[in-house]
């Protein structure tokens, strides 16, 4: 892709981030105009249903004080003329007054003022009615004298001048509220008013930023087109340059094997100095081009991401002191020393060994080429923290300049050394970064001019638990394959043959080492799972040892190409991992596999298995510990051995016997060691009975075994003679359990053990 495409591309992001965050903005302003517009109708509907209810009450006021005067003045006309046509409006006005006062009653509910004052007025109002009625009623019966004494009382001229006083506060107290009522309609309208005007406004910028968005996402897919098309034409170019490097590589080598074979052959006939000389540089020539050949080829490798791995702990003294051995020689010839500050031993880091070596390999002999003459190269390690280990490698040289370590990590990039007569391909470094990369670390640089240069880097620390076991050093690599004895050498075929599926040199060195101690078993060795099922297929091996990390194939897969072999269906299988799950043990030994074995594993127990062709999943010294009298997840296991067909009930019963056997021999151990009082031998038989409980189930006896252990352990003597009186009846409860649980297996009906004596 272009400079212009890039900047294109990233303008286009930034636009489309700012967009869709102006985008967030006005949704969010439609929405809350949206709210306060809603919110700003009901406050402006409630205003204005409280100003015509305010209206209302007013009017209500004016209709009672308009009602009680009628009355007042038709009484008075009455009681004065006696004419009889003045009640008819009082009568009605009267009539009239319960309703509005019914009106006036609701109208106070809303106001609590309004709400206390209406009693008031309703007793004065009644008193007052009450008075005009009985002068009224006096009269009429022809009590003039009591009627006209009511009426030029005080009493009725307080009584009204009382209701209009009261009538005339709540009708100002309602028109208060009518006011109040219609500036908050008229504040909720102008709010209303400003949330339209703020959506119409969002929704304008809304429509302006779609409109801007579109076209930045034109540009934008137009530069991620181009982008794409550049990733794919890049992609093309590394797999030709990849594909050329290997044929490359196939060309270059093939001859590069004749000259330098013929030239060693050569040099061992050549007596003259001279010629030996030439020769010499021919076969220095030739290795110098192999070796860029290599370089060349890892380079092309970690590019593409198929460089393979094995990564396990590496003790960093071991490595710096091997890469050391191979550098004196060329240290010693240009009179430089190497010195390698002391390291500790339990100092491990998590990597492949063989390019962990390769990388103080290339940054040492940087050091020592690029060195003065009587200089020197110091190495140290150590750990920085909790979780990384850092390797230097400081040279006393003429240093290097800022400008130039930029330079110096381009492959070819020999910055004057070509000048200088130094020789070299200016692939040492990038390779060896690349190297420290995959392998999750990193590696820097620094120098200054006539001091010299320090080159270190850092990779992850081992954890504790990889390092428990110590791991032999990895040798040469084996030859992988292997073909089938000649028909004169089959009487030499060992008892049992072994073919190991497995990529680490270390671990096959390990089990080589370890069938050496057997004449009868005989290992044959492939570093791929398909080389391993061809192979498998050639000689027919008694069983399998498979890792489950192979470089070309999954071990689960070659386990099933086995297994859908019809010829190798019945070949046992034993898994060898450094993965202790039980639940992974489980799904391999349903999948077909005979055997589960951890890494580290014990002398012993592989070779047990390897003659039993089978082995429960391991348990560990720390696996947990169960009080039941048998542990359910191991009888599950030992069924699911018993079940599988290379396998069978008669070999899981076998197993059965030769503990019982055994158990009771290491019972008769254990009460003589104890009745000796002698507790170091009681410890050592009781931690055996613990292994061997563990490996059948026996979960109760081997928690009691464990405790007998870890008391004999403390030399507590008193506690051990209590344990060992329980020994004999937990092992019978046990044996009993066995026998019914594995009745199948054992091919035989219960029957009680005879006791230990």
């Amino acid at each position: 892709m272009s400079e212009t495409s890039a900047q294109e591309f990233r303008r286009g992001r930034r636009y489309i981030r700012a967009l869709i965050a102006v985008t967030a903005v006005v949704v969010m302003v439609d929405i809350a105009a949206v709210v306060l517009q809603i919110e700003s109708s009901k406050r402006s509907d409630a205003a204005r249903s409280e100003v015509t209810a305010g209206l209302s009450y007013e009017g209500n006021m004016s209709s009672i004080m308009q009602d009680t005067l009628s009355a007042e003045t038709g009484a008075r006309g009455y009681l004065l003329t006696g004419d009889s046509s003045y009640l008819g409006p009082a009568k009605a006005a009267v009539a009239a007054a319960p309703g509005v006062l019914r009106q006036i009653k609701r109208g106070s509910r809303s106001d609590p003022v309004l709400r206390r004052d209406y009693p008031r007025l309703l007793t004065l109002l009644e008193a007052r009615l009450k008075d005009l009625v009985s002068s009224v009623d006096l009269y009429q019966r022809g009590d003039i004298a009591g009627a006209l004494k009511i009426v030029k009382t005080n009493r009725g001229n307080r009584l009204t001048e009382q209701v209009r006083s009261l009538a005339d506060a709540m009708s100002a107290r309602s028109a208060a509220r009518v006011d109040k009522a219609r500036g908050s309609s008229h504040d909720a309208q102008l709010w209303a008013d400003r949330a339209a005007i703020a959506a119409y406004l969002s929704s304008a910028l809304l429509l302006l930023a779609m409109v801007m968005l579109f076209r930045t996402y034109r540009l934008t897919e137009a530069a991620r087109h181009e982008s794409h098309l550049a990733r794919l034409e890049a992609e093309r170019l590394n797999l030709a340059k990849s594909g050329f490097l290997s044929r490359v590589s196939h060309e270059l080598r093939t001859p590069l094997n004749a000259i330098l074979g013929f030239g060693q052959l050569l040099e061992r006939d050549l007596v003259e100095q001279g010629e030996r000389e030439t020769l010499g540089h021919m076969l220095g020539a030739g290795r110098h081009l192999l070796a860029i050949v290599d370089d060349l080829l890892d380079l092309s490798r970690m590019e593409s991401g198929e460089l393979r791995l094995s990564l396990e702990p590496v003790q960093v003294s071991d490595a710096i002191s091997e890469a050391k051995s191979l550098i004196s020689p060329a240290a010693t010839t240009a009179a430089v020393g190497i010195r390698q500050r002391p390291v500790n031993v339990d100092l491990y880091v998590r990597a492949d060994r063989q390019r962990l070596i390769q990388v103080l390999l290339n940054l040492v002999s940087n050091a020592v080429k690029y060195n003065r003459r009587g200089g020197n190269v110091v190495i140290s390690a150590g750990r920085i923290d909790g979780s990384m280990v850092r390797v230097e490698v400081a040279d006393t040289g003429s240093g290097i300049s800022e400008e130039a370590i930029a330079r110096l990590f381009t492959p070819f990039e020999r910055l004057d050394a070509a000048s200088r007569g130094i020789e070299g391909t200016g692939l040492g470094l990038a390779l060896a970064r690349g190297l420290v990369e995959s392998m999750g670390g990193k590696l820097v640089l620094s120098s200054e001019q006539g001091v010299g240069t320090t080159v270190s880097f850092e990779l992850p620390a081992a954890s504790e638990a990889e390092i428990a076991t110590p791991r032999p050093r990895r040798p040469d690599p084996v030859a992988v394959g292997g073909s089938e004895p000649a028909e004169s050498d089959q009487r030499l075929r060992p008892a049992i043959s072994v073919l190991y599926i497995e990529d680490n040199p270390s671990n096959v060195r390990l089990v080589e080492k370890i069938f050496g101690l057997s004449s009868d078993l005989g290992l044959h060795v492939a570093g791929e799972g398909s080389s391993g099922v061809a192979l498998a297929r050639e000689l027919h091996p008694d069983l399998v040892l498979l890792d489950l990390h192979l470089p070309d194939i999954p071990g689960e897969q070659v386990l099933a190409a086995l297994r859908g072999d019809h010829e190798l269906a019945d070949t046992p299988v034993i898994i060898v991992s450094a993965d202790a799950s039980p639940i992974q043990a489980k799904r391999l030994l349903a999948a077909g596999a005979n055997g589960y074995l951890t890494k580290p594993f014990d002398i012993d127990q592989l070779l047990a298995a390897v003659r039993t062709r089978a082995t429960p999943p391991p348990l560990g010294e720390d696996a947990e510990i169960t009080n039941r009298l048998l542990d359910p997840p191991m009888v599950g296991s030992l069924h699911v051995l018993a079940n599988n067909p290379a396998v069978g009930p008669a070999q899981i019963g076998q197993m059965l016997e030769t503990f019982r056997a055994d158990a009771q021999g290491m019972l008769s151990g254990v009460h003589e060691a104890v009745a000796e009082q002698n507790l170091a031998v009681a410890e050592r038989e009781s931690h055996r009975l613990a292994g061997g409980a563990g490996a059948v189930a026996a979960g109760r006896f081997r928690a009691l075994c464990k405790e007998l252990e870890t008391q004999a352990r403390a030399g507590e003597l008193e506690r051990c003679q209590e344990l060992d009186g329980r020994l004999d009846e937990a092992f019978e409860m046990t044996w009993n359990a066995l026998e019914r649980e594995f009745a199948n297996e054992l091919g035989h009906q219960p029957v009680r053990i005879q006791q230990p004596q």
